[in-house]
């Protein structure tokens, strides 16, 4: 690894951030480097009784007063805090890119669960995109445990707060966005020949694919659905069905029949086109309304910043965060 000039530094629960800083400070110190921290604020959901303006508003100001004291054990260090609002996962991966850090550092818990919920989803996103080194320091079941009776992950707020103010806060960190449900698939070309994208789904235990062209661009969808049409033409043209003909080979500018078969194996002719895409900014809440408005709709590709597919999402997924959602007390 190259000398480390700067070190980003995520922070999500204020009380078990300790390990997270002190692995920090270790590797600033060793190289000279200048450690940011960086607290992402999940927006609130669209406004309901149940939320109080001035509630919201003196949670943020707490909010930045605790990640304020989140500061290096070594005062001799050099540091910054970044106050962030919007979707974890994008935000930090886009902070390390406009402070072109070297090294992110981010505590990840150790519960393997339905749902990889907040923290867990938000690093495997970050170590996915970043483009830079991740390493993550694992919070084991057994400490998250010893602060199962707090009310939240950052029960020190709670501390100072009502049982209403308390409720309010659950509620506002777990506001879950898409990217908290998607599948993390990694996108397939449309020259890609059939046999090995099936192979590729079959390995990341995917239901479907965005296809993307020789940009990265997201041009369609590689579902199960258009993988078992494929089979079933292919297997009539192995068993010499000459009624596939039409459907298997392309017909030339006089009405022939090419004598080239090759875009037959190839994505292009087997995908769903166009697919429809969501933002890794949407609310899972949104994205249900869209599934809603569509019913034929059985996969949506959800896209960054850039427009770039970076995952999967399914009607059932979503449903496993509103159940998970309801166990919790939590609105999705």
């Amino acid at each position: 690894m190259n000398s480390i000039r700067k070190i980003l530094v995520p922070i999500d629960d204020f009380r078990n951030c300790q390990d997270t800083v002190d692995l920090a400070c270790y590797w600033a110190k060793k190289d000279g480097a200048k450690i940011i921290f960086c607290y992402v604020a999940i927006p609130p959901l669209p406004p309901t009784a149940y939320y109080v303006r001035s509630e919201i508003d003196e949670m943020i100001v707490q909010e930045q007063v605790e990640f304020r004291q989140v500061v290096p054990t070594d005062s001799t260090l050099e540091y910054h805090h970044e106050f962030l609002r919007g979707n974890p996962g994008p935000e930090i991966v886009k902070l390390a890119v406009g402070q072109n850090c070297d090294l992110i550092i981010m505590a990840t818990n150790g519960r393997a669960s339905m749902v990889r919920w907040i923290l867990g989803s938000v690093s495997e996103y970050v170590i996915r995109h970043s483009n830079c080194p991740v390493l993550s320091v694992k919070l084991m079941a057994a400490e998250l445990d010893s602060e199962s009776s707090c009310e939240s992950a950052t029960d020190a707020w709670h501390q100072a707060g009502n049982a209403s103010s308390n409720g309010l806060r659950n509620r506002f960190e777990k506001s879950p966005f898409v990217t908290a449900a998607m599948s993390h698939v990694v996108p397939i070309h449309d020259y890609d020949l059939m046999l090995d994208a099936i192979k590729a789904l079959t390995i990341a235990r995917a239901t479907a694919a965005p296809v993307v062209d020789s940009l990265g661009n997201s041009i369609g969808i590689l579902t199960e659905t258009d993988i078992q049409r494929y089979l079933q033409l292919n297997q009539r043209l192995i068993d010499h069905d000459e009624s596939v003909l039409d459907e298997v080979f392309e017909f030339d500018e006089f009405g022939l029949r090419s004598a080239n078969q090759t875009k037959f194996y190839q994505v292009t002719n087997h995908m769903s086109s166009p697919a429809v895409t969501v933002s890794s900014d949407a609310t899972c809440f949104a994205t249900e309304q869209l599934f809603s408005k569509n019913p034929e709709l059985h996969h949506l590709i959800i896209v960054d910043g850039n427009n770039k597919p970076i995952g999967v999402v399914t009607l059932n997924q979503l449903n496993s965060i509103r159940r998970w959602n309801l166990a919790e007390g939590v609105s999705a």
